[in-house]
């Protein structure tokens, strides 16, 4: 079993970092695994959440209310 940081899980997404820890504040990224003070992404379950088989959706821009 292969494990990313979030580094490594930005980059698979093609995200920043700052959204990449955005997502695993809100718990919308898969497969988050505590190793010590550290967070690792099992990299199957973000590969599989990246392939869209997973359903989740995620609106990254603010909602406009007038």
């Amino acid at each position: 079993m292969e494990f990313l940081t979030v580094r490594s899980l930005a980059t698979l997404l093609d995200l920043s970092e700052q959204t990449a820890y955005k997502l695993l504040r809100e718990g919308v990224i898969p497969g988050r695994v505590k190793v010590g003070k550290s967070v690792r992404f099992n990299k199957e379950a973000v590969e599989v959440f990246e392939e869209g088989k997973i359903k989740i959706h995620y609106n990254l821009s603010p909602s406009l209310s007038s």
